[in-house]
């Protein structure tokens, strides 16, 4: 019989592992900018066509390689990086394993130019799916150029999967911003298309931010960063974080760093979190950037491909520090009352290393001590406290007639006061609720109105949602919407990125009654929706651009269908407002005459029937 097992050629084994380190664009430029950084260099140029399908070039200025160097490179597993298994819980460099050039020319084309310091001459190394197809000496500045084009030209079934191009241009500015973060000291760019996206000089951290995401929140994010700086025997923190009033529904501004690398933790986040609790509103996300660092040896980088989800050594501990710091950091802003941790009494906790001796810890307890001493009959005493403690069951009795009626303080679910049924079989008739039904606001966030069977109760804000909703998505429909001349035009402030997102939905915008011109790199907001009167454009923009990059379809109704959402949430009647008995006789109004009026667009209940059944069950 013929046998079944054979050994992979390095082109096929190179290709799957391109699958697990290669992902998408983004993925080789992370991988090729942090060689650049580890190769000494301090500038470091990204140029994209396409957003990386057709070309990727990195250009760097640091020691370059040899000819012999340069070729040894592209094999599997080849790194300067680490010689045992040891040194990696030493590492102190971004790329290590030796896979990422490798799986890159295996799944593109390829082309390195590198020359040293001390070299006449640079040498060119081309290389097509693996395979080398031309090596030669040629002229160079210091340094390395590296440029992919037609990345998984060979694997169409991967190339068919990218996203669009905004989709991928995305996905490669988070990785361009997260590498710019940890490395301030250097120049660097990046370019679309001829279009300059990024152009940051070398600076220092704060800086560095405030060039990233400076144009943002209308420019006032420098007066919205608390400096953290703490160090402890197991780590040192640093960095920004961001005041309470700045937070907002997307988690756009939130990085954490370890040891000079990108990472994701979310034990780590709920940390943070916890230190902002009660301090922002339910659902919004505050601003932070931290940087750890801890013991190389106490961190494991080596748990997966992308290398964004390391292990700590020192997890549990680590978390009330980053809580006890970010509070303290927003307690010296006046945002929450702050801990000292520079009294001269406060405890070192050491950390267990094995160098000392440990002693369990002893239990002592008296052996004559009984706690029944002194009485002359314990056992009548504790008949006598059963006794009064069945007390309330029989009052109870006497006075219900029966001990299994439900107690007032038995409440039903969410699922009991469903819009189409109530308990007792008696159906929630919506045409026996008009604007003539007496009616109340409660708490300033509800209205109250009596039916034949039942209290009526509505979530004001989520009423209005459900109203503006089913109007934006008819002007979707229908085309046909309507706009209010903005007094003062107002002009927004766009990084390169959220120009070429608002061009991509600026058709979509004027469907629902937006009118945005643009001159160049100039964006400037005309009119908006009249049911947006008050907010701030450029702030809502911001929201809609945000909202897109969800994770979702990218169909065109898909994407009206989200900014109709998203729109309907930014001027829905806020909770705490005050209406009239007009205003809510017109919303009651309005609500009743929809097709679908029970739950909103992502399936949250709008009414809420309480009968007088369930009132009875109160008392």
């Amino acid at each position: 019989m013929e046998n079944i097992i054979r050994i992979l050629p390095d082109s096929v084994a190179n290709q799957i592992a391109a699958g697990e380190v290669i992902q998408r664009p983004a993925s080789v430029v992370k991988e090729l900018v942090e060689n650049a950084i580890d190769a000494g260099a301090t500038q470091i140029d990204v140029i994209l066509k396409e957003a990386g399908r057709n070309m990727i070039r990195i250009i760097d200025n640091g020691k370059g390689m040899s000819p012999e160097d340069a070729r040894l490179a592209f094999e599997r597993h080849a790194t300067s990086k680490i010689r045992q298994a040891t040194d990696l819980f030493h590492l102190h460099t971004m790329g290590f394993r030796g896979e990422a050039l490798a799986s890159i020319a295996s799944v593109a084309q390829v082309e390195l130019v590198t020359r040293r310091a001390d070299d006449e001459l640079a040498w060119k190394v081309e290389i097509v799916g693996s395979v080398v197809s031309n090596e030669e000496p040629t002229l160079a500045a210091q340094g390395s150029r590296f440029t992919v084009r037609n990345l998984f030209y060979n694997i169409p079934a991967r190339r068919k999967f990218l996203g669009d191009n905004t989709k991928e241009l995305k996905a490669i500015r988070e990785e361009f911003i997260q590498i710019a973060l940890v490395n301030p000291q250097l120049h660097m760019t990046l370019t679309h298309n001829d279009d300059s996206l990024y152009m940051l000089p070398p600076t220092n951290l704060r800086q560095r931010v405030l060039h990233i995401f400076g144009k943002r929140n209308s420019g006032q994010l420098h007066k919205q960063l608390y400096p953290v700086d703490v160090n402890t025997q197991l780590i040192r923190i640093t960095g920004f974080v961001g005041d309470p009033a700045a937070s907002c529904q997307r988690d756009q501004m939130q990085y954490f760093f370890v040891n000079n690398r990108f990472i994701k933790h979310k034990g780590f986040r709920s940390a943070v979190m916890k230190a902002y609790e009660l301090l922002i509103p339910s659902g919004q996300q505050p601003t932070f950037f931290l940087y750890l660092e801890v013991d190389p040896e106490t961190l494991d980088v080596n748990i997966h491909p992308t290398k964004t989800e390391v292990k700590f050594e020192h997890e549990q501990a680590i978390w009330p520090i980053i809580h006890a710091t970010v509070r303290e950091a927003l307690g010296k802003a006046n945002a929450v009352p702050s801990i000292d941790f520079d009294r001269d009494d406060a405890p070192e906790i050491r950390v267990f290393t094995g160098d000392r001796e440990v002693t369990s810890p002893s239990v002592r307890f008296d052996p004559s001590y009984n706690p029944f001493k002194g009485q002359s009959s314990p056992s009548s005493k504790t008949t006598q406290n059963w006794d009064l403690l069945f007390q309330g069951f029989e009052k109870q009795a006497s006075n219900d007639g029966s001990t299994s009626k439900e107690s007032p303080s038995d409440t039903l679910d969410e699922s009991e006061f469903s819009a189409d049924a109530l308990p007792g079989n008696k159906l929630f008739m919506l045409e026996d609720l008009n604007e003539n039904a007496a009616k109340f606001q409660l708490f300033s966030s509800y209205i109250v109105l009596q039916s034949p069977h039942s209290l009526i109760f509505i979530d004001q804000h989520r009423a209005h949602l459900r109203v503006l909703f089913e109007r934006y998505m008819t002007m979707v429909e229908t085309g046909k919407s309507t706009s209010q001349v903005l007094l003062f035009p107002e002009n927004l402030n766009l990084d390169a990125v959220q120009r070429l997102s608002l061009l991509e939905i600026i058709d979509d915008l004027h469907v629902f009654g937006f009118e945005v011109t643009c001159s160049g790199n100039d964006f400037t907001v005309m009119a908006m929706p009249p049911d947006l009167k008050g907010t701030h454009p450029g702030l809502l923009l911001d929201e809609l651009l945000q909202s897109l990059s969800e994770p979702g379809d990218n169909q065109l109704q898909d994407r009206r269908r989200k900014l109709a959402l998203r729109l309907s949430k930014a001027a829905a009647i806020p909770y705490g407002q005050k209406m009239s008995e007009a205003e809510m006789n017109d919303l009651v109004e309005r609500l009743l005459a929809l097709k679908e009026n029970k739950y909103t667009p992502e399936g949250k209940p709008i009414l809420m029937p309480f009968t007088e059944e369930e009132l009875s069950k109160r008392f």
